[in-house]
């Protein structure tokens, strides 16, 4: 072929290529300048892409000359809280701050058996009143012996400081008197036959006959002034604190044989109410057995496991719901409808230490006395870690997430809706915490609706 028909055939086609494309894209305007023949204005219209008349349906619409049908609600002001969710189990409390336990194991203080048991099991026992007596014949004799043992231990006592009597110091008196006059006239004796034995020769015999009586004299009076002294200081602090010490010896005799006698008949540790009797009459019991089993009603608590990170650091002393519907939701803010009254507790002891396994701490928490409930039952508990008071909430489904990712509510006034940015708080049941500029109570916010809604929008309100 030669060269200049290539040439023609190849601008040909691109003159085909261009009109088409003018005919595709422009056919309105063309088919406006060409003859108006029915067949040829068909074919031209036909060719095209799109009459001039369907294009406005391409432009974005208009929002705020739409009629959205929405439901609305107010911003109310309420009290919303945060929860940490449990399941506990209700034990009986530990003693603390001189107040009684809960619970007690009782047993015997002492070997023995069994003569009566003065208690059954739901009785309400106070503490000191007995419910069990051990055969107590043997110590009921040895406290009388003790006892006797202790009269006599006093009487010696008394008879000792009692001394001297009177007729006593009035006879040793005497005695010292007689004495005296017994040395007086061996004085006198001795001295005349002494005189005697100078001047008229008496015999030497006499004379020291005299003095021997004399010298037996002094002794008897001497013998008889000591008699009287030591009467006079009778008793001696030794005599009496030998003889005291008797008796302190019989009455610590008497003390412990009253004690092992008193310790026959057991009494309550505790007011409980008895919940368990393991012994018999007739039955021997020791130091070790379990006879009764006390718990009481109105001391008990509930021992939670709860994650470490949600508890506050003053977690002492916070309330606490316990929930006994064992269909309630575990979702803090949806509690079950058919729940019974949550009965409040309190935070009294939080763990020092965190589980590592599950990241969870240990949490007391105290029932009110009239709680009635019953040790091994399983609760649901929900610590109130925070409360925020008289705050503004809305129907949780008010608050979306435009596409910056902030929450917005939608702001009713007349038939316009207006997203407003919100900073959110607490969630507690299906209301939730916001905080804006411009919105108060009582301000009208769409609910249901809300999602998907544009910025600004016309609405209609159907409640």
């Amino acid at each position: 072929m030669k060269t200049w028909l290539k040439t023609f055939i190849f601008l040909l086609v691109i003159l085909v290529v261009v009109l088409a494309w003018i005919v595709y894209f422009h056919n309105a305007s063309i088919a406006g300048h060409l003859p108006k023949w029915g067949w040829l204005q068909s074919t031209i219209t036909h060719l095209g892409q799109k009459t001039t008349a369907d294009e406005p349906a391409d432009e974005d619409p208009d929002n705020t000359q739409n009629n959205v049908p929405v439901h609305t609600a107010h911003v109310t002001v309420a009290t919303l809280h945060r929860y940490i969710d449990g399941f506990g189990t209700i034990v009986p409390r530990p003693p603390r701050n001189g107040e009684m336990a809960g619970a007690a194991n009782l047993a015997s203080p002492v070997p023995g058996v069994v003569s009566k048991i003065l208690c059954q099991v739901g009785q309400h026992v106070h503490a000191g009143e007995a419910v069990i007596q051990l055969d107590d014949r043997l110590a009921k004799s040895a406290e009388q012996q003790a006892a006797a043992a202790l009269a006599q231990a006093k009487a010696s006592l008394a008879a000792l400081q009692a001394t001297p009597r009177p007729d006593q110091l009035q006879i040793a008196q005497l005695t010292v008197s007689k004495a005296q006059s017994a040395l007086d006239f061996a004085q006198q004796n001795y001295d005349r036959l002494k005189k005697l034995s100078a001047e008229q020769g008496a015999s030497g015999k006499s004379v020291e006959q005299a003095a021997m009586d004399l010298a037996a004299a002094k002794t008897d009076l001497a013998i008889s002034q000591k008699q009287l002294n030591l009467l006079k200081s009778s008793p001696t602090p030794e005599e009496l604190r030998q003889e005291e010490a008797k008796v302190a010896q019989a009455n610590a005799a008497l003390v412990t044989a009253t004690v092992q006698d008193q310790m026959m008949t057991i009494k309550a540790p505790i007011d409980a109410t008895v919940v368990a009797l393991f012994v018999n009459p007739g039955e021997s019991v020791d130091v070790t057995k379990t006879l009764i089993q006390f718990v009481a009603m109105d001391r008990l608590m509930v021992d939670v496991d709860v994650p470490a990170e949600q508890l506050p650091p003053n977690a002492l002393g916070l309330a606490a719901q316990i929930l006994m519907s064992s269909g309630a939701s575990t979702a803090a803010s949806q509690p079950s409808q058919d729940a019974s009254p949550p009965i409040i507790g309190k935070v009294s002891f939080v763990s020092p230490q965190v589980d590592p396994r599950t990241a969870s701490v240990q949490v007391g928490i105290d029932l009110p006395a009239d709680a009635k409930l019953k040790p091994g039952l399983t609760v649901r508990v929900r610590i109130i870690a925070e409360e925020h008071k008289d705050v503004l909430a809305v129907p949780r489904e008010a608050v979306t997430t435009d596409e910056n990712g902030d929450s917005v509510v939608a702001v009713v006034e007349g038939d316009q809706a207006t997203h407003k940015t919100v900073k959110t708080g607490l969630e507690e049941n299906g209301l939730i915490e916001i905080q804006a500029d411009g919105v108060a109570e009582g301000t009208t916010v769409v609910t249901s609706g809300a999602f998907g809604l544009p910025a600004a929008s016309r609405v209609k309100v159907l409640d």
